[in-house]
């Protein structure tokens, strides 16, 4: 049985930055898919768009005042809720006394050290998040996947991102 949904970190919370492209390299199982990430984020909302390596739009979430949803318009029906996708970004990308803000009062805890993070609920280890801005690997033990993320631009041959 799955957790209820973490709470997540208020927008505020998340520094501004512009606008970045992303290899996301999502793996479950024997099974890798390679997709691109358009992530913009400000104070008042978060946008990733997915695109197939090709450049077609897959799918794309949004949270702001409105709430967390996907848009209409999708070339696929993920096998995830956006609310599922917006808590693992979030574990990502907020710093960690914010998630702790967020995570405080619930079942849901995070320890963090160095470059890792570690996602507890009731006790039970959730999710492993390990690595920097170049390179973020999220080992999700309840969805059973791994999922890379490096910088579009980032040099493979310089700081390869293995993922385990």
């Amino acid at each position: 049985m799955q957790p209820p949904s973490p709470p997540v970190p208020a927008l505020e919370a998340l520094p501004s930055a512009a606008p970045s492209v992303q290899r996301l390299t999502f793996i479950h199982g024997e099974e890798r898919r390679v997709l691109i990430g358009m992530l913009r984020h400000d104070r008042d909302s978060l946008r990733l768009a997915l695109l197939s390596p090709q450049g077609q739009r897959l799918l794309t979430l949004v949270r702001d005042q409105e709430g967390i949803r996907f848009l209409p318009g999708a070339a696929f029906e993920p096998p995830f809720t956006a609310e599922w996708l917006a808590s693992r970004l979030s574990w990502s990308l907020w710093p960690a006394e914010h998630l702790r803000d967020a995570f405080d009062g619930s079942d849901w805890t995070l320890e963090a050290t160095g470059n890792e993070r570690w996602i507890r609920h009731r006790g039970r280890l959730v999710a492993q998040l390990v690595g920097g801005p170049e390179c973020r690997i999220i080992h999700d033990l309840e969805g059973g996947y791994r999922l890379a993320i490096t910088a579009a631009d980032h040099d493979r041959a310089e700081a390869p991102c293995r993922v385990p």
